[in-house]
């Protein structure tokens, strides 16, 4: 019997699926539809961190990948077209298709092989629909992507300034918000602020989320994928999200009665680290409290606070709270999940100040974390998902 992953990809019903892997039998294979829908609103990334903390969970990796009759042809690109399944493609030991009768490893891996090299050649990286997304693939010596890397030859990769990496994120948001239609292209300051902020949450997720527990060796297997989305939802569909997406409400709804409330452009970028505490912990020497997450919310606040860092370096501790800046400037909404930590932060209504505590909110209670927080199941690595508002073309 197989353990399935879900079609439906909302961020609850991938939290649904990682609940089970907790005491499931751990030789249970996994298996990935081709079916997919509902992703938007931190979808995809909920799906990628699910699909991490599996691999990380399960020392036998087997992996079914099912749907509609199909050849094996089909299956393999399917198998590398979502960054979901392209995540579960490079955690699978053992890929089988639904009648366990191929082995399709050799062949997805040459899949992926092309698509992570072929994604180096745009600056908007992979693109299905207004969804584009770059993959990277830690343990293989093909991730790190020119895009974004520096890799001299018999030297280690160095990430490119922030000039060129920005000039990426710019071109993924252009490119999302064109293919989505209907909505206007950010203003030049719009597009400097997120650039900006994209850049000090990659740097983030290259100097925490890759690194083993010597920052000197990357984690084995290890992966990040970074993705824009362009939203677009009628009234109807923005009304049922309003209604179901927890710790979204509010933030929605501030955009009630405006003709362009619909539209949004997606940001997120998704490791498959130690995640914010065991980082923190890790650097630090100090021991995990699996009991006290009350304990695990301190030190995610420390991270988003400026001058507070896991490393030894005096000038690292600004990146962070950079973020938390440009959102406010940006009327946006941050979604974070990490080790037992699920959290939002709405900038319409919570707009970051000088010297900000760096509060959030409790994504299933919807209370200020810091009185009432959920101890939620443990997930691998950081997940960070911004929302910023589109004006709609006139």
């Amino acid at each position: 019997m197989a353990l399935s992953f879900p079609t439906d990809l909302t961020i609850d019903s991938c939290e649904e699926f990682m609940s089970k892997l907790d005491g499931g039998n751990p030789e249970e294979p996994l298996y990935l539809p081709m079916e997919s829908n509902n992703s938007h609103f931190g979808g995809i990334a909920a799906a990628i961190q699910a699909v991490n903390t599996w691999g990380r969970l399960r020392r036998n990796r087997q992996l079914v990948v099912g749907g509609k009759s199909q050849s094996s042809e089909e299956q393999v690109r399917d198998s590398v077209s979502k960054p979901h399944r392209l995540c579960a493609s490079m955690w699978g030991q053992i890929i089988s298709d639904s009648a366990g009768s191929i082995d399709l490893r050799p062949q997805i891996n040459e899949a992926a092989s092309k698509v992570v090299a072929e994604q180096g050649k745009s600056k908007f990286g992979q693109q299905r629909g207004p969804l584009c997304w770059f993959s990277f693939v830690d343990h293989s010596t093909k991730g790190f992507d020119k895009n974004f890397y520096i890799h001299p030859k018999n030297e280690k990769p160095q990430p490119r300034q922030m000039a060129q990496i920005e000039t990426v994120i710019c071109s993924m948001v252009e490119r999302s918000i064109d293919v989505m239609g209907g909505a206007k292209r950010l203003s030049q300051d719009s597009t400097a602020h997120l650039g900006r902020m994209f850049f000090e949450l990659f740097m983030n997720s290259h100097e925490h989320g890759s690194r083993s527990a010597p920052r000197t060796e990357w984690i084995k297997p290890g992966q990040r994928v970074i993705y824009t989305n362009g939203i677009n939802l009628s009234k109807s569909a923005m009304d049922k999200r309003t209604h179901d997406e927890r710790g979204l409400s509010l933030y929605l709804k501030s955009f009630e009665g405006l003709a362009d409330r619909g539209r949004f452009i997606e940001i997120s970028i998704v490791d498959s680290g130690y995640g914010y505490y065991k980082r923190w912990c890790t650097d630090k020497s100090e021991s995990f409290n699996d009991g006290d997450v009350g304990h695990e919310y301190l030190i995610l606040k420390k991270c988003f606070t400026a001058r507070q860092t896991s490393t030894e370096s005096s000038s690292k501790g600004h990146g962070l709270p950079v973020v938390m800046d440009r959102l406010t400037k940006l009327k946006g909404f941050i979604r974070v999940r990490s080790g037992r930590l699920s959290l939002y932060r709405d900038f319409v209504a919570q707009p970051y100040v000088s010297d900000d505590p760096c509060e959030f909110f409790d994504w299933v209670t919807e209370s200020p974390a810091q009185t009432q927080i959920t101890s939620m199941q443990p997930v691998a690595g950081a997940s960070v998902t911004l929302l910023i508002p589109l004006e709609a073309k006139q």
